[in-house]
């Protein structure tokens, strides 16, 4: 495939529609129909379901369009590293981040940054600490926030201040805890748990010095549904401090453990090796002089 070809698949499945995919890409219908079926035809798969009045992605069009993405985006990347400056003083950055970063931590520090390079451009990308670790090694994004643990020889690193962990959940289900800022593990133990996975060895070394068990109704590798389970009333979903805007927004009570271990670590990465435009470098510069002066 071409890249004007993934750009009229792109729009095609960003659309469902062929009629408004044309529209976008200021081409005729016919024409564009022409191209996903050749692309179709070259790949030998089928990439919509046309049986419906709205086209749908199939399975492997659901596997192309992610694909198609990251190779669009890394290609634009290229080209406005090609021409923007070395000073990094205008052009797009493309940044990773884990959720909970990217509802408290960044936007005030993004819009420090867009102050004092009013012509910069974002790429954000959401994901889980592995996805973000992986659009790093593709080069798909230049800088990303992370939780630990990451391969600290491949990447390099600003560390970020300690968080402390809270359980978030719905008060109606659980009314025993309900108004209660901070919660003993005891209490916390009552209740059906939903963690991060990289939560679980900690969780349980904390529960056994107070004598307890636990109950681990559910291991998540993502923030979002650990939080959208508590919200269903499931169990208490245990999450960074940074999280509880997104816990709030859901009407989850959030409440902290008294225990001084129930903390989570983040940091700023990026790969050793890799080419860096100059508007990572003063992203990069930027966020470390801000952490130090705090």
């Amino acid at each position: 495939m071409e890249l004007q070809q993934m750009r009229y698949f792109l729009a095609v499945a960003e659309t469902g529609n062929i009629t408004a995919a044309a529209k976008l890409l200021h081409m005729a219908q016919p024409p564009l129909s022409r191209q996903i079926k050749q692309i179709e035809n070259d790949l030998q798969v089928q990439l919509f379901d046309r049986s419906g009045r709205r086209l749908r992605l199939t399975e492997a069009g659901l596997i192309l369009v992610q694909r198609v993405r990251e190779i669009l985006s890394l290609a634009d990347r290229s080209m406005q590293e090609v021409r923007s400056s070395e000073q990094g003083s205008e052009g797009s950055l493309s940044l990773g981040t884990v959720a909970s970063a990217s509802s408290v931590l960044l936007p005030k520090l993004i819009a420090a940054f867009k102050d004092q390079y009013p012509k910069t451009q974002f790429q954000l990308w959401i994901g889980e600490t592995s996805r973000i670790t992986e659009l790093l090694e593709k080069g798909i994004i230049e800088v990303g926030v992370v939780r630990p643990p990451f391969d600290d020889e491949y990447f390099e690193s600003c560390s970020l201040p300690e968080e402390k962990l809270v359980v978030a959940y719905d008060a109606e289900r659980f009314p025993q805890l309900q108004g209660k800022a901070m919660l003993t593990v005891r209490e916390m133990a009552s209740a059906p748990l939903l963690i991060h996975r990289k939560y679980e060895m900690m969780l349980k070394r904390i529960l056994r010095r107070h004598g307890c068990k636990g109950d681990f109704f559910c291991r998540c590798d993502d923030i979002i549904p650990t939080l959208a389970w508590a919200g269903a009333g499931l169990g208490l979903a245990v999450v960074p401090d940074s999280a509880m805007g997104l816990a709030q927004k859901q009407h989850l009570q959030c409440s902290f453990i008294d225990d001084p271990e129930m903390t989570t670590g983040s940091a700023l990465i990026w790969a050793r090796k890799h080419y860096r435009s100059g508007m990572a470098t003063n992203f990069i510069r930027f966020f470390t002089e801000a952490l130090s002066k705090k």
